[in-house]
């Protein structure tokens, strides 16, 4: 029975370390694909007003509700505002949103959007990180000489 537990902490060890690098690696694959390399979690610090111009002037809604993000960007904080044009503003206030953003000039973001490829690439990590703890448990009860 000793030589089992030994086998499937050795299983659930290597189980757990490949999971978690094929997440961590999937997760940096992800990333490469954004199109700044800054990333910051920036906060609704308000949500403005503003007239809507062009075509979009002519509809209903003649207004634009427009959420104020503000991040840190090299030290300093940033304040920017939402270029997307919805009505009304999806976001709250002092709803923390991921952004990505141009380290040499942060006026230049763009809000990150969950993908469900990025959650799943965080679900395989944290099942790697179970699966290594259960391999550490299972090493310990056979070090222990402990009979299941």
């Amino acid at each position: 029975m000793l030589s089992e537990l030994w086998m499937l902490s050795c299983v659930f060890l290597v189980a757990g370390f490949c999971c978690t690098a094929a997440g961590a690696v999937w997760k940096f694959a992800l990333h490469r694909k954004d199109r700044y390399e800054g990333h910051a979690e920036a906060r609704v610090v308000d949500i403005v007003t503003k007239p809507r111009g062009g075509q979009a002037s002519l509809s209903e809604f003649r207004n634009n509700r427009v959420a104020v993000f503000e991040f840190f960007a090299n030290g300093r904080p940033v304040k920017v505002s939402d270029p997307a044009d919805t009505y009304p503003c999806p976001y709250r206030m002092d709803q923390k949103v991921r952004i990505c953003y141009d380290p040499e000039n942060p006026e230049h973001f763009e809000v990150e959007s969950v993908n469900i490829k990025s959650r799943i690439a965080d679900a395989i990590r944290m099942l790697g990180i179970v699966f290594a703890v259960a391999g550490c448990i299972l090493f310990f009860l056979y070090a222990a000489r402990v009979e299941v």
